[in-house]
């Protein structure tokens, strides 16, 4: 059944009413976000702290308030998940969003409703907007990919789950009811099952919108579907869910029980794999209008691998800037990753990203911004984030009224984020000093780099110049992936679900750090060097020695 264009018309020029008032005076409403929100949590253990009551001004919450990262925020939300009440906010959170932290420990993020309203208002105006540009993107099913939404209890027993969930539950009712995808799936633990039961339902179906966050689940999807097409072909025929994927009998009988055998589909399938062609999206979708991911940042290499499986024809936009603490942005365009901030959603400082580090940086409004300008955002937030430090760095590029346009660029210090891994230099000395211990041996020097177009992370390390048996090589990689699995929860994520490749170990010419070293010195007249232990510049592979691979991971 085809959506009424008129009333989601009317539904989207509604809630945009109050975006172009906001967006045409950026500093009054900024303003007004920033005084209501610390008038609401002043009498909050923080904002006693922090003398919310007699913060008049900008200017003033500056002085009394620090910038700070999650571990400052740790203490009070460890109150908070334990029963504590107007900890950060005076509404209490009815859950938590669940993202990798800096150290072993993950990080928990608040959740209020007044959050959660948030979610919904910017989620539907995405699909509103979407629509209105692209009438038929919603005339099919709608296959979209979560994790659970809730993952576990904290001791207090609130739930905690993914951000991806959250934002995808405040959907709109009218989207809701064209999923092809029921909840059940988001539940399957193994990734490789999980994949399967997505594209075996989801192939049968007529999908004309694909939108997950990260391109490179789509391309996992469509990949794993046109791997195992056989099967998916045999259970459609069947009505089935095969065997030869290990998903608890509960949910099996669940997903099995609403399906029924489909020869006339299978047959039509059939004919690509009897062609020996791949299974692609491009002929089973034929009514695909639209897909919805990131297309910024490191995670947008993967898009250039869209036209093996997509018609060049479908148009692919931004879900916008959007993480774990927050939604940001909201894109209206499919050109480039943009999107126009979320005025209303958070309280925004940015600081030039030439002046990242700095004692005294300057700290600018939105309203202060400069087209093409990059900058390291700090975000006030409804959830009891105060001027936190996401460690982002965003580009403006343009105005929507006087309202920025903003992409996100990369993640900011000492991190690397190749598929959302969000990977941090502390967790790889961690991992190496165990790895070190582990396979008995004594590195060197070291570093890494992101293998963007490989999607994984190199190692490279230098002994002392004694041959070394590849057993313990092999070992000092394993144990390097194995720890950082322990260390990072989405790094975890990302290596189970194949989107992250398992990593490679390069073993340097003896000398390589020593002369790396002098050809910086030399390049900078003097300057100290400091290596830099992770990185996105990849380094020569003709300085290796020998070259250490994982034993091939192929999905099961």
């Amino acid at each position: 059944m085809r959506l009424d264009r008129r009333s989601v018309s009317t539904l989207s020029r509604r809630i945009w009413q109050t975006w172009e008032h906001a967006t045409s005076n950026p500093t009054k409403g900024q303003q007004n976000f920033l005084s209501q929100l610390l008038r609401r949590n002043q009498s909050t253990v923080f904002g006693k702290e922090h003398g919310f009551a007699s913060i008049q001004n900008i200017d003033d919450y500056r002085r009394q308030v620090p910038i700070a990262d999650y571990e400052h925020f740790r203490p009070y939300v460890e109150q908070i998940s334990a029963g504590a009440r107007r900890v950060l906010t005076r509404e209490q959170p009815f859950m938590f969003t669940l993202t990798s932290g800096t150290t072993g420990e993950a990080k928990l993020i608040p959740v209020t409703k007044a959050a959660q309203t948030i979610h919904g208002k910017l989620t539907t105006l995405w699909y509103c907007r979407a629509f209105l540009d692209h009438e038929r993107c919603f005339d099919g099913k709608i296959l979209g990919v979560v994790s659970p939404s809730v993952e576990g209890l904290t001791r207090a027993g609130i739930p905690y789950g993914s951000a991806s969930a959250l934002i995808y539950g405040s959907s709109p009712p009218w989207v809701k009811r064209r999923r092809a995808i029921p909840n059940e799936v988001s539940e399957i633990k193994d990734f490789t099952a999980k994949y399967y039961v997505t594209m075996r339902l989801g192939v049968e179906q007529d999908i004309s919108f694909f939108g997950t966050p990260n391109p490179s689940t789509i391309l996992k999807l469509v990949e794993t579907a046109d791997r195992f097409k056989e099967e998916i072909v045999k259970d459609i025929r069947e009505g089935g869910i095969s065997h030869h994927f290990e998903l608890a009998d509960d949910i099996r009988q669940k997903l099995v029980s609403r399906l029924s055998a489909n020869p006339k589909r299978s047959k039509e399938l059939d004919r690509f794999v009897s062609e020996g062609q791949n299974l692609r999206p491009a002929e089973y979708w034929p009514r695909l209008k639209l897909i919805g991911c990131w297309k910024g940042g490191t995670v947008g290499v993967r898009l250039r691998e869209f036209d093996r499986w997509f018609a060049k024809e479908t148009p692919v936009r931004d879900l916008g800037y959007m993480a774990s603490e927050a939604q940001i942005s909201l894109p209206i365009s499919d050109r480039g990753a943009a999107g126009i901030l979320a005025i209303d959603a958070n309280f925004y400082e940015f600081i030039p990203e030439t002046e990242i580090g700095g004692a005294n940086p300057t700290m600018l409004t939105c309203a202060e911004l400069d087209e093409g300008g990059t900058y390291h955002i700090v975000l006030t937030t409804p959830g009891g984030l105060y001027r936190y430090d996401i460690n982002d760095v965003v580009r403006v590029t343009g105005f929507y009224n006087q309202t920025p346009l903003i992409e996100f660029v990369r993640k900011g210090r000492d991190v690397s984020n190749i598929t959302g891994e969000k990977l941090h230099v502390n967790q790889i000395i961690q991992a190496m000093e165990h790895a070190q211990s582990a396979a008995g041996l004594t590195v060197q020097h070291y570093r890494s780099f992101a293998d963007l177009e490989k999607s994984r992370y190199t190692f490279l390390v230098e002994f002392d110049g004694a041959t070394l048996p590849k057993e313990a090589l092999s070992c000092l990689l394993n144990e390097l992936d194995s720890r950082l699995h322990q260390l990072n929860v989405e790094y975890a994520q990302k290596r189970e679900s194949r989107r992250l490749a398992a990593p490679v170990l390069w073993v340097m010419k003896s000398g390589w750090f020593d002369g790396k070293a002098r050809s910086t010195l030399q390049r900078a007249g003097g300057a100290q060097f400091k290596s830099q232990l992770l990185t996105t510049v990849p380094e020569d592979p003709s300085e290796a020695l020998l070259i250490i691979e994982k034993t091939s991971e192929e999905l099961k």
